[in-house]
């Protein structure tokens, strides 16, 4: 019973572990897209999400907030077109959000985030 106790303490600990790293890795994807030229928005957001995603069902909302006060593009990762501009851009997470200023990605969001939290951005 005890080698068993043991072994669920390794693997969650190894699951986190790896979370944790999967987190930073996705961050660090995000801070590398900024300052790339983006042509299929020259200012706003765009949102990246997916239908099956708990996080993004989250995130609606304050999207839904945004579209009142800036331009808001949404994509669909899971539709074909949407999957290949998620893919060319290196976006490995949903929900994630794109500041664009002058047609150039300025932030990065990955998760749920607060609309006035991009707002700060726009």
């Amino acid at each position: 019973m005890e080698g068993l106790l043991k072994l669920i303490a390794l693997f969650l600990a190894l699951f986190f572990s790896f979370m944790l790293i999967l987190r930073f890795y996705t961050q660090l994807r995000g801070k590398r897209m900024q300052g790339r030229e983006f042509p299929h928005l020259k200012e706003g957001v765009v949102y990246f999400y997916s239908e099956r995603c708990g996080a993004c069902r989250l995130m609606k909302p304050e999207i839904e907030r945004l579209k009142g006060k800036v331009r808001v593009l949404e994509v669909d990762v899971l539709m074909p077109e949407g999957g290949r501009m998620a893919k060319e851009l290196g976006i490995m997470a949903t929900p994630t959000t794109v500041v664009v200023k002058d047609g150039i990605i300025r932030k990065v969001f990955v998760g749920v985030v607060k609309g006035q939290r991009i707002l700060q951005e726009v």
